[in-house]
């Protein structure tokens, strides 16, 4: 009998063992191809420029956030505004200019290490990532048109239907 627990143990930690490997290999993997999305996008990733803003829609109740707020909100450690109401993060398109400028200068990771980030809390099952729009005018009508969306744009496509809470 003990044989065949030994036996059953050691097959277990095979397949355990195989299952690290293959996470392992995964996320090399995807975060091989995540620097080459970064490499992509160039060297404008590098900071945030003063251009970026953090929206809400103009109905929405939340006035101010802080970098801290909006970095637990976007890294999904934070599901609600500071009101108590539903937060709902919006990203833009992987490998946009405006998504690495604003993970490098808002939530201070690279878009590899977001990326990463996100990979581990999928694999684990604890969240998903934001949804993702194509362009700053589509990001303007998706936070316009959801009270509890939270998304960010270059300024110069702010208008009347958002409001900016963080800069």
């Amino acid at each position: 009998m003990t044989g065949k627990i030994e036996q059953t143990v050691g097959l277990l930690l095979r397949h355990v063992l195989l299952v690290m490997l293959l996470v392992a290999f995964l996320v090399a993997v995807f975060a091989q191809s995540a620097f080459a999305a970064d490499a992509r996008t160039g060297a404008s990733n590098e900071a945030l420029n003063d251009d970026i803003v953090v929206i809400v829609s103009s109905l929405n109740t939340v006035k101010a956030l802080t970098r801290v707020r909006v970095e637990d909100i976007f890294l999904g450690r934070m599901q609600q505004f500071p009101n108590g109401q539903r937060a709902v993060p919006i990203d833009q398109a992987e490998g946009s200019a405006v998504r690495g400028r604003f993970n490098k200068g808002v939530l201070g990771h690279t878009s590899v290490q977001v990326r990463i980030h996100w990979s581990r809390i999928l694999f684990t099952g604890r969240g998903r990532p934001p949804r993702s729009v194509a362009s700053n005018e589509d990001m303007l009508q998706a936070v316009a048109a959801d009270v509890h969306a939270i998304g960010y744009i270059e300024r110069r496509f702010v208008n009347d239907s958002v409001a900016v809470v963080f800069e």
